[in-house]
């Protein structure tokens, strides 16, 4: 049993090394012309034909409610969502109350929301983060970077 434990801090720790170094690129670049998404958008989109992305006016409000499941196949609808509030406001509050399921790509990109943050003198708080939340961000060694208190 302990060197499954093992492995998977061994594992959560490579996850969280590979995150660092994804991010280190400005994620929330304002110059929509070199969009570094547009690969990731099209990928998730044909495996999921019928999904539709959508971004309301509400969305660029500073307040973001996070689903209750956050996967890789809604990755893109909230990465349009937190882009279009961050290029908007100078602060944002993501409520993570209700989160039942994150995966490593929604924490990857909030990791990335955070730093890109930091360097460009924004503030994104994370509030109310859910018990599944946590557990999640502290697999992958990320809930400092996250500005996660427990």
């Amino acid at each position: 049993m302990s060197s499954e434990i093992m492995n998977a801090q061994n594992n959560a720790n490579e996850d969280r090394k590979e995150i660092e170094s994804k991010s280190e690129a400005e994620f929330f670049a304002a110059d929509s012309s070199n969009d570094k998404t547009d690969g990731l958008d099209d990928l998730l989109l044909d495996e999921q034909d019928d999904f539709q992305c959508s971004t309301a006016d509400e969305d660029s409000e500073p307040f973001i409610e996070l689903d209750a499941t956050l996967t890789i196949q809604n990755v893109v609808t909230l990465y349009e969502r937190l882009k279009k509030s961050y290029t908007e406001n100078d602060a944002i509050e993501i409520n993570a109350s209700k989160v039942n399921s994150v995966d490593t790509a929604t924490l990857q990109l909030l990791f990335a929301l955070k730093k890109d943050a930091i360097k460009n003198q924004k503030q994104v708080i994370i509030t109310n983060p859910s018990l599944k939340f946590i557990e999640s961000a502290r697999l992958l060694g990320l809930l400092d970077e996250l500005g996660i208190d427990t």
